[in-house]
């Protein structure tokens, strides 16, 4: 992510990332609820036989982060998104929906204790991504505290709360999916966060802030609340 203090709509990068996650979800949609017969020819090899209800809970969770994303990029997200962030999302997140799909799909096993749980957390991460952002930006929309560093709500347990939240809930996928092979996407992303983003965007947090972020930073968690 390039870091900067520049307010831009920057509604086409935006709009592309939302068309390309919507044909990620409608392919996935394909695969997991439409017979193999009825499919176009690329698609019939990846056509899922699995169980239906947990196509339907996985299919739900799209839609879900596909709404989140929209609010996240279109109502909370103010600075400039450049093209080359766009580009390097749409090469790596609308791939992660069909994989998920494909790799869970012949899953016959039903429902059971370990989806619950991946219910729960994905509800959860989705709450600490989402109201994290929330918050933050009635917050700003405040002109006293124009210039000055966001630290309370669910910032003052992590300081990347909503990186956090995206781990758990891309976990909680995984549990839905009972494939622990997929734990690998949040596990990747975790190392994303902590061994690129993270780093970058506190230094444009301490060339922004100063001290203000200093003594934040002191207090307060990169990524887990009360671990690291």
């Amino acid at each position: 992510m390039i870091f900067r203090d520049i307010h831009e709509k920057s509604i086409l990068p935006k709009s592309l990332i939302m068309i390309t996650m919507a044909v990620a979800i409608w392919i996935s949609s394909c695969i997991m609820f439409i017979e193999k017969n009825d499919l176009v020819f690329w698609l019939q090899p990846y056509k899922t036989t699995g169980n239906f209800y947990r196509n339907v809970l996985l299919f739900s969770c799209f839609l879900i982060y596909f709404i989140r994303l929209g609010i996240m990029l279109f109502v909370f997200y103010k600075r400039k998104m450049y093209w080359i962030e766009a580009i390097i999302i749409i090469n790596i997140m609308p791939f992660i929906i069909p994989l998920v799909a494909v790799v869970s799909g012949n899953n016959g096993q039903k429902i059971d204790y370990l989806e619950y749980a991946g219910i729960l957390m994905f509800i959860l991460g989705s709450y600490l991504n989402t109201y994290s952002e929330f918050l933050r930006y009635i917050w700003k929309k405040k002109k006293e505290n124009k210039g000055h560093i966001y630290a309370d709500g669910l910032f003052k347990y992590s300081i990347h709360i909503n990186y956090f939240g995206d781990i758990i809930l891309f976990s909680g996928i995984a549990l839905i999916a009972d494939r622990l092979i997929l734990l690998l996407i949040p596990v990747s992303m975790a190392l994303v966060f902590i061994l690129i983003l993270i780093p970058l965007k506190e230094k444009y947090l301490k060339n922004k802030y100063g001290k203000e972020f200093d003594n934040y930073a002191k207090r307060t968690r990169k990524l887990i609340p009360y671990i690291y």
